[in-house]
């Protein structure tokens, strides 16, 4: 009976045994796959991706004026200096439209108030530190001067000189015009932009009031050339994407 049951005990850890010390064959090892290489991201898109810029942007700057005006027989010319203030909204990354105001009051008998309304044009990247831009404006100017005129009614007024049929009077205009410069910005951060302009404006003045010792001469419509020359810094706020808002990081 004992020698039976050992019989059957062989007969089923045998086969068990011998599939262990069998081995399959393998086939051959491959490497586990990997991802391509993503291409090299464009330091363009890289730095548009990490900085947002606002489309509003703000300029303060300094101004020199040279107007030239009738006077007497021929013009005179008055150089004066003032401020102005520019608020600027971008459509696209090369047009916008700009707003200004300006006042200059300071080193000749001129002053004059401008209100000007317009569109620059970027031929460059908003991305460079140096990028240059031509403006063209419609403008509304108001202007006080002190010039030379001639007697509109051809009296003769004394003077300490002697006679003569010119004389000085306080001359009051305003009128439209159009103007057109160029100029550039260069940036010393992502927000701050040092700015330089010089301009040319053509203005049809009409004069309302001149206090005088006669009347108001008969030509009391004129033109008006002057150029300006501005230096000022120019204010964008821009804000910095996180990682986790940047697709590419």
């Amino acid at each position: 009976m004992r020698n039976r049951a050992l019989v059957l005990t062989a007969l089923l850890i045998a086969p068990a045994a011998l599939s262990a010390q069998i081995r399959l064959p393998r086939g051959p090892r491959s490497a586990p796959p990997t991802a391509a290489p993503l291409p090299p991201e464009a330091p363009i898109v890289a730095k548009a991706l990490a900085y947002k810029r606002s489309r509003w942007s703000g300029e303060a700057y300094t101004l020199i004026n040279t107007f030239q005006v009738p006077e007497g027989a021929g013009t005179t010319t008055y150089t004066s200096f003032g401020s102005g203030t520019r608020a600027d909204y971008r459509f696209s990354d090369h047009f916008s439209a700009t707003v200004d105001m300006t006042a200059s009051a300071l080193g000749s008998p001129a002053i004059s108030e401008t209100a000007e309304l317009g569109t620059r044009f970027r031929p460059g990247s908003l991305d460079q530190r140096l990028r240059t831009y031509v403006d063209a404006r419609a403008q509304f100017v108001h202007l006080y001067d002190t010039p030379t005129l001639a007697s509109s009614t051809g009296a003769i007024i004394g003077g300490i000189g002697g006679a003569s049929q010119f004389f000085t009077g306080q001359r009051y205009s305003r009128g439209f015009g159009g103007m057109a410069g160029a100029g550039f910005e260069f940036s010393f951060t992502n927000s701050f932009a040092l700015t330089s302009e010089l301009l040319a404006t053509r203005d049809r003045m009409s004069m309302y009031r001149l206090d005088n010792p006669t009347s108001i001469p008969l030509a009391s419509r004129y033109w008006m050339t002057s150029f300006r020359y501005t230096i000022g810094f120019k204010y964008n706020a821009t804000r910095a994407l996180n990682l986790a808002q940047n697709p590419m990081h």
